[in-house]
């Protein structure tokens, strides 16, 4: 049985018009593997979730994700910020910076968070061995947006720096997630062979995966 073409019927058109859109939706059977289940998704949006920097997995345009969420990632240590002199940074990318700390230290844990807020929280230990979260503001990592090219950043030309700083300055996670979608993202046949590719050589996650 040959079933009709139903973006050219009628009612259903319709239909559309009244829902006030004009995009088709679309429909993926669920695949724990792929997708994040109920719980998952509540803890990416409240606490996070720890995840060694080996496992985290990277999208084609570079962006970071946890099965089919983007996520932003962040060292959740407190004291390697102290000893670096730097400050808080989260990840929106596979960058420089993340490619330069697996090869150096695959296990290290990071957060991985889904939350849009204007801080988040460090594992903050004091000498006498007590362990306490403390919340800090963040910014976000300019080795990302290079990256991403994000908005057309570049952080090696100098002529530039005056518009890369404004990038930097006037960057919004918000607005990053109209641009880049977050959740959720769709797994077609061209994305899952892509997507494997680009995790074939790494090893499986220990987490909730």
């Amino acid at each position: 049985m040959k079933l009709a073409d139903f973006t050219e019927f009628v009612p259903f058109n319709a239909l559309r018009k009244q829902m006030g859109t004009d995009r088709l939706g679309y429909f993926e059977l669920f695949d724990p593997t792929l997708h994040l289940t109920r719980s998952e998704r509540s803890e990416l949006e409240q606490s996070g979730v720890l995840l060694s920097i080996a496992n985290i997995k990277v999208l084609p345009d570079r962006a970071l994700a946890l099965k089919n969420s983007r996520v932003i990632a962040y060292n959740p240590n407190e004291n390697w910020y102290r000893q670096h002199r730097e400050y808080p940074t989260y990840h929106t990318a596979f960058c420089s910076q993340l490619e330069a700390f697996r090869a150096a230290a695959a296990d290290t844990e990071f957060l991985l968070i889904s939350r849009i807020a204007e801080d988040y929280n460090l594992v903050k230990i004091r000498n006498s061995g007590e362990v306490s979260l403390q919340p800090h503001g963040f910014v976000v990592c300019k080795h990302c947006l290079h990256s991403l090219r994000c908005k057309d950043y570049d952080e090696f030309r100098n002529r530039r720096r005056g518009y890369g700083q404004k990038v930097l300055g006037e960057f919004n996670l918000k607005e990053f997630y109209r641009l880049y979608l977050q959740y959720p993202l769709s797994f077609g046949s061209r994305s899952v062979q892509n997507f494997a590719k680009l995790q074939s050589d790494k090893p499986q996650s220990k987490g909730i995966e």
